[in-house]
């Protein structure tokens, strides 16, 4: 992991988060470039027409530059920031040109603030407020005259700064803590099965709209049960954290890790084809059968699956990787095998919706399901 991403998400689940709020925020940010944007016409009477331009290099320089990059990038955090200091930049570029620290476009320097705390815990939040206020500084000195002369607009936007940043930075850690409860395995403290439903279904999202691959990968530990029955369940749980620590050290920071099950793991890949996919999968077999937690020994299975564009399904996925992982399991364990995703039929979509319903994970893709049901009482359909 690179020093800024374990600097602003130091664990999995910020990273999950960082990425599953860039869809809940795309709707807010939109319709405030729009609310931007009809200030800025009514403004045009008083201030230069073309400062509508600032709206449309935000609007289409994050969209480009950032959004449809994020998901699959090696450093998401980086491409936020990025996002981020580019849109003080251009708003403080147009309180400059409309009149520096008299302008009335100053306040808007407070608003990329509010969205840091959707994104990053309370350092994040505080090095974007401070960054505001250096470009709010940066903003006055451009007309010393005129600071002097009136400074009270430039003093009154501190506090205002400081407070949007307290009362974000506070409300995320509440809304943190929530999440945590929820979306964590308490164990491992890898991601659980319920925050795979947006994430799963963000990725479906935006395989369609760009056609890309998405590769999912079921692990599944071998003789989990002689483990418990020979070292007690204590040092088990002791395997599955070492697992789980092996797991993230192995992914890179956009790739996701879910506990679904006793010894069961799901691996999400954005970006990542079915051959891509197994070599990953061997890469983690590979560094599993190293691992020896407590002197303890031990090898995985693995069934690999992958998807293209409108095939992109949480339960065709994951229906070709557990078949996959089962083939693994009767071909002798310590193995990978890959699958791709096949057809349907009727009764098959209908069986596997009503196991996913009943699982908890509705509502992750109403596209097509496989054609295979997974096999009753499986780790997370039960």
């Amino acid at each position: 992991m690179d020093p800024l991403t374990a600097f602003f998400c130091p664990t999995e689940a910020d990273r999950e988060r960082l990425l599953d709020l860039e869809t809940t925020l795309r709707r807010a940010r939109l319709l405030t470039y729009a609310s931007i944007a009809v200030a800025l016409g009514v403004l045009g009477l008083w201030i230069q027409w073309w400062n509508l331009l600032l709206v449309a290099a935000l609007a289409v320089g994050y969209e480009l530059a950032i959004r449809r990059r994020l998901s699959r990038s090696d450093h998401p955090a980086l491409l936020v920031i990025v996002g981020f200091v580019m849109n003080v930049a251009v708003t403080a570029g147009g309180v400059v040109i409309t009149g520096g620290p008299h302008s009335p476009l100053l306040p808007w320097l407070i608003i990329p603030i509010v969205s840091l705390a959707g994104r990053f815990d309370g350092r994040g939040v505080w090095c974007g407020t401070g960054l505001v206020l250096v470009a709010l500084g940066a903003v006055a000195i451009t007309q010393p005259h005129a600071l002097v002369e009136n400074p009270t607009m430039v003093i009154a936007i501190v506090p205002l700064s400081i407070a949007v940043g307290l009362f974000s930075a506070a409300m995320m850690r509440a809304e943190r803590r929530q999440r945590a409860e929820s979306s964590l395995d308490p164990l491992t403290g890898l991601l659980n099965r319920k925050s795979l439903q947006g994430r799963v279904g963000e990725l479906a999202e935006q395989a369609r709209m760009t056609g890309e691959s998405v590769a999912l990968i079921a692990l599944d530990v071998d003789h989990f049960k002689q483990i418990n029955d020979t070292y007690g369940h204590a040092r088990g749980d002791d395997v599955l954290r070492a697992i789980a620590g092996a797991i993230r050290g192995e992914l890179r920071s956009f790739e996701l890790a879910y506990r679904v099950g006793g010894e069961e793991f799901l691996i999400v890949l954005p970006g990542i084809d079915l051959e891509h996919g197994t070599g990953v999968a061997e890469r983690l077999r590979e560094r599993m059968a190293s691992l020896r937690p407590d002197g303890i020994g031990l090898t995985v299975s693995l069934g690999v699956s992958a998807g293209r564009g409108d095939e992109v399904t949480f339960v065709g996925l994951f229906d070709a990787a557990d078949r996959a992982l089962y083939s693994a399991k009767r071909g002798g364990r310590n193995r990978v095998e890959a699958l791709s995703l096949a057809g349907t039929d009727d009764r098959a979509v209908a069986e596997v919706e009503a196991l996913v319903q009943r699982s908890g994970l509705a509502g992750v893709n109403e596209l097509s399901p496989p054609s295979a049901v997974p096999p009753p009482g499986h780790p997370l359909l039960s």
